[in-house]
């Protein structure tokens, strides 16, 4: 099987967020390499000249890796048996945005366009280290043969080459042409994260976040509690509306939200902010795993709920139907098609669950937490939870009980 090395680099760039793609003349699509900062920054940029410039600074059998003005890192290549064309991964970067840079684009750019670029700056993908890069070479090798190919590091590799009029920098099209790119990416994230919370998808929404923390909601805040808080906030908001839309009834959808909204209040660090942020995320998904009742009919969504919100109350299928307004025999074929289960059944098995919870939470005796979910023999809630846990109440406490 013949493997395209150039797939694999778009592969492996595609898992960091990192963009990669070809600069062959006529240059099309080349403004947008950068996210379109050049282009926000200088509508009328010579896009030929800088794509040959490309073309003329990368050597033949060469691995740059390159540190653009802005400290945008960039690997490029020339690709064999290709005229005229190079093949670039980036930009990505490997820290905070440093003080010199910051003060020459504010000398070059003024205030305004300063900020503009932190602001872009603070989208683009952070690396640590040098897996990246090692990466790169590791394919690129490969592909030119390693004995023969030459790695180089240059700065200053991605000039200007222009001289922008700062006054364009205040007009509402810079405005909005600067964090256009940005912001796509930004919303395309946010809705990752959110589907992937509505799905009870943890290991998605917990990549999702890292992606998503790379956007500032401004550049004062940056890196602050203040900062932080405020994303938590949003989150909490944008996690609740998540596990609604997917049929989560209202009472738990307030439980979680309330509870992190009050635990806010109690963090004083940054590093506590972003690791409670991370246990939302993990608790949204266990919700809506656990609660969700999409793909349910409206009547079985509020059978549900009703007897999930009031398990120690008695529940007859003659009541529940009343409470939809449907013949007991309709309730009991509709409910058994839709959840596989008899309606006495499910509600057994959410009794002793919630009851296996209080087992190992609590030093009430069983009689007492039986009595609680709304079963008065203790040696039927004994037999229900052996057939759900295939173990007495007894041992499940013992094997089970929280230190």
């Amino acid at each position: 099987m013949n493997v395209d090395p150039l797939q694999v680099l778009s592969k492996l760039a595609a898992v960091y967020n990192i963009p990669a793609c070809r600069v062959t003349p006529p240059f099309a699509g080349l403004e947008n390499f950068d996210y379109g900062l050049r282009k926000a920054l200088d509508p009328e940029f010579d896009w030929q000249e800088f794509g040959y410039t490309l073309l003329k600074h990368t050597p033949e059998q060469t691995l740059l890796i390159a540190e653009g003005t802005f400290e945008l890192k960039f690997a490029l290549f020339r690709v064999p048996d290709e005229k005229d064309t190079v093949f670039m991964i980036g930009p990505w970067t490997d820290g905070p945005r440093s003080e010199d840079s910051r003060r020459w684009a504010q000398k070059n750019l003024g205030k305004a366009g300063d900020e503009a670029v932190q602001e872009y700056y603070n989208g683009v993908h952070t690396l640590s280290g040098d897996d990246f890069a090692t990466a790169i070479y590791a394919v690129v090798s490969v592909m030119l043969g390693q004995e023969e190919l030459r790695t180089q590091e240059v700065k200053e590799f991605l000039p200007f080459m222009f001289q922008p009029d700062i006054r364009y920098f205040t007009e509402p099209t810079f405005e909005r042409d600067i964090p256009v790119a940005m912001i796509e990416q930004r919303y395309q994230i946010e809705n990752e994260m959110l589907e992937a919370v509505t799905r009870g998808d943890e290991n998605a929404a917990i990549l999702s976040i890292h992606q998503f923390g790379r956007f500032s909601l401004g550049d004062r805040f940056i890196g602050t509690l203040y900062r932080e808080k405020s994303q938590f906030i949003i989150m909490n908001t944008l996690l609740r509306k998540a596990i609604e839309q997917n049929a989560v009834h209202p009472f738990y959808v307030d439980k979680i939200s309330s509870s992190y909204a009050r635990r806010i209040e109690t963090l004083d660090t940054v590093e506590d902010v972003q690791a409670t942020l991370q246990q939302m995320l993990r608790d949204y998904c266990a919700y809506a795993r656990r609660y969700s009742l999409k793909g349910y009919s409206p009547t079985v969504q509020k059978v549900i709920n009703h007897i999930n919100l009031n398990l120690s109350e008695p529940h007859t299928l003659k009541s529940l139907a009343a409470l939809c307004h449907i013949s007991p025999s309709y309730l009991s074929s509709l409910f058994k098609q839709e959840t596989g289960s008899t309606l006495i059944d499910y509600i057994n098995t959410q009794r002793v669950k919630r009851a296996a919870q209080q087992l190992t939470t609590t030093d009430r005796s069983i009689s007492e937490v039986a009595e609680e979910m709304g079963i008065l023999d203790v040696n039927y809630f004994a037999k229900i939870f052996k057939r759900t846990f295939g173990m007495t109440p007894t041992r499940y406490r013992r094997e089970n009980r929280k230190k």
